[in-house]
């Protein structure tokens, strides 16, 4: 037994040993396990703030891998224009410092990315089952990824600090990269910003916080502790994710900020719905519960505070930009920056006032520290009037701003004066130190004033043009989105094939359209179908087209893909697909199988450069035509790409006007087309540009005559004969000459080029332009310049096809033309007469036009011009002219045999500056056209009513151009010469008063068509002659003018029009003393489509009449036209109106739309009407079609307020408008 009792005594203790060694064991793994979670936790917390700032640094290293790659593409681009001596400049550029930087910081995220490899491959050994052995056997890797997250920390420290703005670089070479890529950047990488939810909800979830906690705010010093802490920087941040929300976000940094900015909020709304359990919990405790719910919520929000300043630290200390791309017509001087202090600014700068008041009162030793505060507070006050210039005034950051302003300095100000010296009622009667207190909330201020002093700093958006070839396009988008989205169009349309020769921006125009926003949101399939160049392989075909529109239907294979198949999926669906580049009629024909079955409100949007492909497409399709760029776009296009050297010897750094015409000449070259002059352009780019870089291009580049080659073969197709001919006369003027329209048609329709059609005898004039639009269209003619009104002013013939043009028709038929000038010689050209006058009389022997193009000035150009005229006519050589053009000569010296030249048909005299021409011209018996606007010549002499042919003449209306009465002795009765008047079809210019002999005689001119008349004439004599207007029956554009002797208007009478069927255009200058009778729907002809009235002082609204004439399309009422206050546009007014112009209506105060009133305005212009108030908004939102809003001369405020108010006013329709403020 005892035995027995020795061994159970010894296993109970050996159990013992064993429980106590369990319980040890048990203990110590509980102990490691404790231990490597806060250690672990620690990790973690170092792991995520780490990962959380390497997110910046990784956006801006992407940034500059995607902008390098960018521009090495470009760089690798085959350019025909390259040449030994000119070289494309470096795309992307980057200092040898910014390059260490970004190896440096590459080399950092790389590590970040291990150790982020390193610690999830860590955190899944610790799930529950592997915990105890994690704890024990990974603690010495545990140690290792918080040595190397130590070390990251601390190299992304040193990286910080040392602050190199790379962004500027970056943005400098993107904007570059932009400019000179052949397509935009591609959209769909940057999609428009939407806030997170939690993002939207969070100042809401703070209030609601609170109000559930209201021991949290329960004394004003914790209320306002709460404030300073999180509220006032939440609310700084949030206001500006609002106003980033639908901006694209270009770039990786953008992305990765606003990414970081949404963490904090997501982290805050943890914290928040933490903060609400635990005070839930801790209820109960009355007091304890509410210190405890206090301590949480200072510290949860003091880590967010902390996040928030790091993020705006981090925006400031690299320096980038948000950039908000906008068309190149709405950047320029803001209206804003005329402001001169409204309302809240005056609300501030009182407030510093009192503060300022209040601390010249005080005299303690924190004198110098307050009036510190007090510059904090001007200096703020500075930078919100900066950013109201520049921004504006109605976004959420400006109202956010303000708002904090005025609650820091008020609350400074009640702080200040509370603080005052009191007095204790102990029997000491010694002072107390308010300072103690104080000192807490003034340094409170002073922090407030700082983040808000930064976030006005980095929380800015930077209004950028739009680059690239979209330069030019922005009104073809609008139109083409309107096309696309408007429900007439749905109705009778659902094809649409936007044409025009290689490199035009067919490809780029379609990109814009099937991006717009109003795009995305009225279809909701949208298929980009990139098509071959070349070939109509119908199995390449349906690949491209299956994988582009069958791209997510679960996996298919080529021989999935089935035309049918496609349409079969399309079938009653509403989408919009966009077929590029289609190069044949069998192409379509092909693809036409899968688009059988579409539902009316499916569009289908080509690219082609072949006109005849998109008539054959569809008979209801609608074809636009791509026109080459004006000059002013041209210029805009290649002033994106290319930066010149400033000139420090102009005051503002600009160009001189030698360099910009040098410039200019480069860019004329281009002929308006844009890939030309993107090539250009990238040659001379990633450099400032010197006169002697324009001059080497000029000399070695020649333009690449593919896209104008490929261009003529298309055109020879289908180019009739008399625009062949019409093309030709180009050949006659100097190469890159701008030419005048109107100087064009004139001579086409006097060198008989132009020919009348069909039944109706159209005016040849109007023929010949519709030839010039014609060829604009066909991109063989550029157009220039256009007038305000939208029509052709000036127009090219692009070089590289002048030159191609003339290799394959030498002589066009125009070999008898002789061309004269002095500025420089040219092969194609007779020659300069002043050196080789016989020689180009004996060469071109019985010529039949000839045209001048000299524009010296000075005597002699006139002089050698008329000796060389005088010895033509004198030996016969001159003879046979018929047409004589010498525009834009300086006074040249008509000799008196020109009356010799009885063959002359045109003599255009027009810019000569003369002052009289010889009366022999009355001799020039066949002669049609005489034009002698913009001289000198006051009068015509009598001779000319022998000009039994004259159908066409301009006189100059600035001097009052009369012509002299017919000598008595040459006409019975004193009858005039009936022929003269009988056959002109235009007279413009004219100036009549009681002596003229043309006061009477309008009822004579029967063939009348246009009339500009000017006159001052008695009360009775206009009766006359409103009478005789009536019986033109002919007429077309009538002007008419009645001013006094000092040029000032007067009393104009006019009678009913609306007998002239065929009148088209109406101007009418003076005071109309009979408005209720012309100003009415029977007054005016419906035939009417531009109507000007100026000073015609109606004192009743127009409107109600005007707009019952259903095809005007125009209408300008110009100065004290209307002295009314009020305008009403009426429901189902104006059906066609385009264009509508408001200019200095001094009295009018309000203007009114109802809904569907002028439903196709396009264009609106108000200058200088001062007491004008701003329309109702939804008035405005009734001008769906609007593209043009122009503002001049305009009060502030209504400048301001339409502008503040645009997305409002036009948020819902598909294409916003231009507002343009001058």
């Amino acid at each position: 037994m005892g035995i027995l009792s020795v061994i159970s005594k010894l296993s109970h203790a050996y159990v013992l040993d064993l429980y106590i060694i369990l319980i040890i064991l048990v203990c110590g793994d509980l102990i490691t396990i404790l231990l490597s979670y806060i250690f672990w936790h620690q990790v973690g917390k170092r792991y995520r703030r780490l990962k959380r700032n390497i997110k910046l640094l990784d956006g801006v290293v992407k940034d500059v891998e995607e902008v390098s790659e960018a521009g090495r593409k470009l760089d690798e681009q085959p350019n025909q224009l390259r040449d030994s001596q000119l070289k494309a400049g470096v795309t992307v550029q980057l200092a040898d410092i910014e390059r260490d930087w970004v190896d440096a910081t590459k080399a950092m995220v790389r590590r970040v990315q291990d150790c982020q490899d390193f610690y999830q491959k860590l955190g899944e050994r610790r799930k529950p089952l592997k915990l105890t052995y994690s704890a024990v056997m990974d603690w010495k890797k545990i140690h290792r990824l918080k040595a190397d997250l130590d070390s990251c920390q601390w190299e992304m420290y040193q990286i910080w600090e040392r602050r190199i703005q790379i962004c500027k670089s970056i943005e400098q070479s993107m904007s570059i990269v932009r400019s000179l890529q052949s397509r935009p950047i591609t959209e769909h990488k940057s999609h428009p910003y939407k806030r997170a939810p939690p993002t939207v909800s969070i100042e809401r979830n703070l209030k609601v916080l609170f109000a559930n906690n209201p021991e949290l705010m329960s004394d004003s010093d914790k209320q306002k502790e709460i404030e300073y802490l999180i509220k006032f920087p939440v609310q700084l941040l949030h206001s500006f994710l609002r106003d980033l929300e639908g901006l694209k976000l270009e770039s990786q940094t953008e992305k990765a900020w606003v990414e970081a900015a949404e963490e904090i909020f997501g982290q805050l709304q943890h914290e928040i719905d933490g903060v609400q359990k635990k005070a839930n919990l801790v209820r109960w405790l009355p007091f304890l519960g509410n210190w405890m719910t206090r301590r949480w919520v200072k510290n949860s929000f003091g880590q967010i505070n902390k996040q928030l300043w790091s993020l705006f630290i981090k925006k400031y200390t690299i320096d980038f930009s948000f950039i908000k791309r906008v068309p190149s017509k709405s950047v320029g001087p803001s209206p804003k920056k005329k402001t001169q202090a409204p309302t809240d600014d005056k609300e501030i700068l009182d407030l510093l006032d009192e503060f300022n008041k209040q601390l010249n009162r005080e005299q303690s030793k924190m004198s110098s520290w307050l009036k510190q505060l007090l510059e904090d507070f001007k200096q703020v006050h500075q930078l919100l009037k900066d950013a109201k210039a520049v921004e504006g005034l109605n976004n959420s950051r400006i109202l956010a701003w303000k708002d904090q302003i005025k609650f820091i300095v008020k609350d400074a100000i009640s702080s200040l004066s509370s603080s005052q010296p009191q007095r204790s009622n102990t029997s000491t009667q010694k002072e107390i130190d308010p300072w103690k207190k104080s000192s807490t909330e003034f340094e409170r201020f002073e922090q407030a004033m700082e983040f808000l002093a930064i976030s006005m700093e980095v929380c800015r958006i930077k209004l950028s043009e739009e680059t690239n070839s979209v330069v030019g396009l922005e009104d073809n988008t609008h139109e083409m989105v309107s096309l696309l989205t408007t429900n007439d169009t749905n109705e009778h349309c659902s094809t649409l094939s936007i044409v025009g020769m290689m490199g035009i921006g067919k490809t780029t125009l379609a990109q814009k359209v099937f991006e717009h926003a109003a795009i995305q949101k009225h279809f909701e399939f949208r298929y980009w179908v990139p098509l071959p160049d070349i070939g109509d392989d119908k199995h390449v075909l349906l690949k491209i087209l299956g994988e582009t529109v069958l791209a997510n239907q679960g996996e298919r294979t080529e021989n999935d893909y089935s035309f049918k198949g496609v349409n079969d999926f399309l079938k009653g669906r509403k989408y919009l697909v966009v077929l590029d580049k289609i190069s044949s009629k069998q192409t379509w024909d092909t693809l036409k199988e899968a688009f059988r079955d579409k539902i009316s409100e499916s569009k289908i949007l080509l690219t082609t450069r072949d006109k005849s492909v998109a008539l054959h497409v569809d008979l209801t399709s609608i074809m636009y035509p791509l026109k080459l760029r004006t000059q002013e776009e041209s210029w805009d296009l290649f002033k994106q790409m290319v930066r010149f050297q400033a000139e420090p010897s102009r005051p503002d750094h600009g160009l001189s006007p030698e360099f910009k015409k040098l410039a200019e000449k480069v860019v004329g070259r281009c002929g308006g087309l844009p890939s030309s002059i993107l090539n250009h352009g990238y040659l001379l780019s990633g450099k400032e540009v010197t006169s002697k870089d324009l001059s080497r291009v000029l000399e070695h580049v020649t333009p690449n005559q593919i896209p104008w080659s490929e261009n003529l073969e298309t055109n020879a197709k289908d180019l009739p004969q008399n625009l062949s001919q019409c093309l030709s006369y180009f050949g006659q003027f100097p190469k890159d000459t701008k030419i005048s329209s109107r100087r064009l048609v004139v001579l086409w329709v006097a060198e008989g080029l132009v020919e009348q059609s069909g039944d109706k005898q159209e005016p040849l004039k109007s023929v010949a332009e519709k030839y010039l639009s014609e060829l604009i269209k066909r991109n063989l003619v550029q157009e220039v310049e256009r007038k305000l009104n939208g029509r052709v002013k000036t127009c090219s013939f692009p070089s590289a096809l002048r030159e191609l043009w003339l290799r394959e028709n030498p002589s066009s038929g125009f070999d008898q033309h002789v061309l004269y000038y002095t500025i420089e010689k040219d092969s194609s050209f007779g020659g300069n007469i002043n050196s080789s006058t016989p020689n180009i009389l004996q060469s071109y022997r019985n010529p039949l036009s000839m045209l001048c193009f000299d524009t010296h000035e000075g005597d002699k150009p006139g002089e050698a011009f008329g000796d060389y005229l005088k010895k033509g006519i004198a030996s016969g050589h001159l003879l046979h002219l018929k047409v004589l053009d010498l525009e834009h000569v300086f006074r040249p010296q008509l000799p008196k045999s020109i009356g010799k030249l009885i063959q002359l048909t045109y003599l255009g005299l027009r810019w000569t500056y003369l002052e009289n021409i010889p009366s022999s011209i009355g001799n020039l018996v066949n002669l049609e056209t005489l034009d002698v606007k913009h001289t000198y010549i006051r009068t015509l002499p009598s001779s000319i009513w022998k000009l039994k042919k004259l159908q066409n003449l301009y006189m100059s209306e600035i001097y009052r151009s009369k012509i002299e009465h017919q000598p008595e002795r040459k006409c019975k009765c004193n009858q005039r010469n009936k022929k003269f008047l009988q056959n002109l079809q235009i007279l413009r210019g004219a100036f009549v008063d009681k002596e003229s002999p043309l006061k009477d005689a309008f009822n004579m001119m029967k063939n009348l068509q246009i009339l500009d008349l000017s006159f001052q004439l008695e009360w009775s004599q206009q009766k006359a002659l409103a009478e005789s207007l009536v019986e033109l029956k002919h007429l077309q554009k009538l002007t008419l003018k009645s001013f006094d002797e000092m040029g000032q208007p007067q009393d104009l009478y006019v009678t009913q029009l609306s007998g002239l069927v065929d009148l088209h255009y109406l101007s009418l200058y003076g005071k109309l003393k009979n408005p209720s009778i012309v100003i009415t729907i029977n007054g005016l002809p419906q035939s009417l489509t531009e109507l000007t009235l100026s000073a015609s002082r109606l004192s009743n609204d127009p409107m109600p009449e005007l707009e019952k004439l259903h095809n005007l399309k125009s209408l300008c009422l110009y100065s004290a036209s209307y002295t009314g206050k009020q305008m009403v546009c009426s429901s189902g007014g104006f059906p066609q109106l385009k264009i509508l112009k408001l200019w200095m209506l001094q009295e009018l105060e309000e203007w009114k739309m109802k809904e569907q009133a002028m439903p196709s305005l396009k264009q609106v212009e108000i200058r200088s009407c001062k007491k004008l108030k701003v329309p109702d908004t939804t008035d405005l939102r009734h001008l769906k079609t609007l593209r043009e809003l122009k503002l001049k001369n305009m009060p502030v405020d209504f400048s301001k307020t339409i502008e503040n108010n645009k997305d409002q006013i036009w948020g819902h329709v598909a294409v916003f408008p231009v507002i343009i403020n001058e």
